[in-house]
């Protein structure tokens, strides 16, 4: 009997290392280290005139002195993608006008005049958004290219600043709406 025992738990044990045996071989264990490098949203405004240097390169605007009423100036205002992705664009601008003397007076913003570009902008919510979607090392068409004084500016206005502050903002473009009006992450 002790010897049936005995040769019953051989037979056990033996089972029992042989499945153990095959589940080991069934079965590993691997490790594997990924890296994923997200790319890069980057943008910059160019602001050029229509002037050329010696070259045939475009000059790059510079704050004018001296500007009459009437007067119309070259400002080719653009974004360009300076990043590694396809990004959606959208621009806000703000005129300004910073009178030279104390007054009450408030200074009437429709004075100074920009030709915006709407067949390849879209105004909505204090933004112009681009029609197209960026690509990297691409500019976009220009925003506008001149800044009109209308003829009608009085006295008031001598030796006044006017300023156009561009701010402008990207967003990849992939998998981000169908344009940059459906685009979501935004910059607050």
């Amino acid at each position: 009997m002790k010897k049936k025992i005995l040769m019953l738990t051989a037979i056990v044990l033996c089972l029992t290392f042989a499945s153990l045996g095959t589940i080991a071989y069934y079965t590993a264990e691997d490790e594997a280290q990924n890296r994923i490098v997200a790319g890069d949203v980057s943008i910059q405004i160019v602001e050029l005139t229509d002037a050329t240097d010696e070259n045939g390169e475009p000059i790059p605007f510079e704050n004018l002195t001296g500007v009459m009423p009437g007067a119309e100036i070259s400002k080719i205002a653009m974004v360009e993608n300076t990043g590694s992705n396809s990004v959606y664009v959208r621009v806000s601008v703000e005129t300004v006008i910073e009178f030279a003397q104390e007054t009450d007076e408030i200074a009437d913003l429709s004075l100074v005049a920009l030709d915006f570009n709407t067949e390849d902008w879209t105004y909505s919510d204090g933004y112009y958004y681009y029609n197209s979607v960026l690509a990297p090392g691409a500019s976009t068409e220009p925003l506008f290219t001149t800044v009109a004084f209308a003829p009608s500016m009085g006295n008031i206005y001598q030796n006044s600043t006017a300023s156009v502050n561009l701010i402008a903002q990207a967003t990849q473009s992939a998998n981000n709406g169908a344009n940059a009006l459906e685009a979501s992450g935004w910059p607050e």
